[in-house]
């Protein structure tokens, strides 16, 4: 027998699996943001979700609303990404195509990759 299921429930069970893989009780997440040679370099350390999500947004959207910027993000630290984060890096994304922007993942763990991969953003960055 051969059961399909619709997106939004595989990102469910991969939050659920993530969820319980993840080390600790942290929510929060640490962004460190600098710009050489006109690239600009972020690197993300702990969760994004729908508590953290808005800080990544704060920085990231502006970044990738201008025209022809470089964006480096640095995704190796990133334990835990529910659909609230993979909703700022997809808006991200879009922007930056729109922008003729630059946007690179960096660092991207299994799980992380995995995320990107079913949700079809993987094939946009």
């Amino acid at each position: 027998m051969v059961i399909n299921y619709d997106k939004s429930f595989l990102i469910f069970l991969l939050e659920v699996c993530l969820m319980s893989m993840s080390m600790g009780n942290v929510m929060d997440l640490n962004i460190t943001h600098e710009k050489l040679n006109g690239t600009h370099y972020l690197e993300l350390d702990g969760e994004v979700q729908s508590y953290t999500a808005p800080k990544l947004k704060a920085i990231l959207f502006p970044l990738s609303e201008q025209t022809k910027q470089k964006i480096i993000i640095d995704v190796e630290k990133i334990d835990f990404i529910d659909s609230v984060g993979l909703g700022v890096f997809a808006g991200a994304i879009k922007s930056s195509i729109m922008n003729n922007s630059t946007l690179i993942l960096r660092g991207m763990t299994c799980r992380v990759r995995r995320l990107f991969e079913i949700t079809g953003l993987i094939e946009m960055i």
